[in-house]
């Protein structure tokens, strides 16, 4: 299933190095519906040890999404489009002399920061900012990397209305679980998921959140992994529930799964994919999207657990 890519087009053409482009919102290439949906690619991932005090080196597949806000001039920012991609992503992190290169699926150069750029840092995460371009980069708990790359003041206009797009590409990174022992007893993941979308052109930003969830892989025949995430929206200062995402998916030989999710109570579909990481099946990432084509309601986001 291939969500329509429709405005956001205009923000992947932009390039992470790219402070502002001109672009509208016909999409090209024409944009693949759900009816003819092809089967989602699980995500896969190089070995690496995240420790923010040494070099690493990383590669993945599958793991990227990317949201769009835009800024009519004059006006407030608003959810604009956003969409799992599917595709590699890289990453070179040097301690010293401190810097950071990385790649997104869709773009044909890499985003550089060293450490002029850097603005703060701990064990779990550091943020880069060089001038409309930041880089965040966190580590929830050991074996999964999350990064998402901030491209701001990007030019762009909407239906014949000028303005400008803040775009976000997350990525993630982990350590591939190679644990290929038979799973005997449940095996459960806590963790906050992360959410963004809305309505296209309404939803203000940071107004869609998730409690925290957890996702259990129960043995049997086939070893499943299951788990709600329920979304809401805040709505004058009310917290009002606007999906109900059920995940179930078979965890496959490499420890990878994928599947759909229909919620059919707030008239969303949509898919997801996901890995198990660490050495044990320590921790899980998942990546999703749900949406409504005829009312232009997305949903997207990513969770990691331990």
């Amino acid at each position: 299933m291939i969500r329509k890519i429709g405005l956001l087009i205009g923000v992947a053409a932009c390039g992470a190095l790219v402070t502002s482009c001109g672009s509208d919102d016909t999409p090209t290439p024409t944009p693949t519906g759900t009816d003819t949906a092809t089967p989602t690619p699980t995500p896969t991932s190089g070995v690496a040890n995240f420790d923010f005090t040494a070099d690493f080196d990383a590669t993945s597949a599958n793991t990227s999404a990317i949201v769009a806000y835009f800024t009519p001039e004059g006006g407030a920012e608003f959810f604009n489009d956003a969409t799992r991609i599917n595709g590699n992503s890289g990453i070179e992190y040097i301690a010293t002399p401190n810097s950071v290169t990385i790649r997104f699926p869709e773009q044909s150069a890499s985003s550089v920061f060293d450490e002029d750029d850097l603005q703060s840092n701990s064990a779990t995460e550091r943020v880069y900012q060089d001038g409309d371009v930041g880089l965040t980069l966190e580590l929830p708990f050991t074996y999964i990397l999350r990064a998402t790359l901030e491209t701001d003041n990007q030019d762009f206009t909407r239906d014949t209305v000028d303005g400008t797009l803040r775009s976000e590409r997350v990525t993630a990174f982990f350590s591939t679980s190679t644990d290929d022992t038979d799973i005997t007893s449940s095996i459960t993941y806590t963790g906050d998921p992360l959410i963004v979308g809305g309505e296209e052109g309404v939803t203000a930003p940071n107004a869609l959140s998730a409690p925290q969830v957890t996702f259990t892989i129960t043995p049997g025949s086939d070893d499943v992994i299951s788990g709600t995430i329920t979304i809401f929206e805040t709505v004058n200062g009310n917290q009002v529930q606007v999906a109900d995402l059920d995940f179930s998916a078979i965890v496959g030989e490499n420890n990878g799964f994928n599947g759909t999710l229909e919620d059919n109570a707030n008239d969303l579909e949509g898919e997801f994919a996901g890995a198990l990481a660490g050495p044990n099946r320590d921790e899980v990432f998942i990546t999703f999207v749900a949406f409504n084509a005829d009312d232009n309601r997305t949903v997207l986001g990513n969770f990691i657990g331990d």
